[in-house]
């Protein structure tokens, strides 16, 4: 699987993540969901790269 493609499923789950957590905190008034879903869509970009180094890392 080429580097970008991974890449793209990366930010794909990122992004249902963060979709999750924020249902999570809306349906079940948790203000800690909230707060990690608008962490993670800030630190979204250095997320993908140390997501992606670790996946580099574990194939060799």
């Amino acid at each position: 699987m080429s580097a970008e493609r991974k890449r793209q499923y990366l930010l794909h789950l990122n992004r249902a993540v963060i979709y999750l957590a924020s249902l999570l905190g809306l349906f079940f008034d948790a203000t800690t969901a909230y707060i990690v879903a608008l962490t993670l869509w800030l630190w979204l970009p250095q997320c993908l790269n140390i997501e992606l180094a670790i996946m580099k890392c574990i194939q060799g």
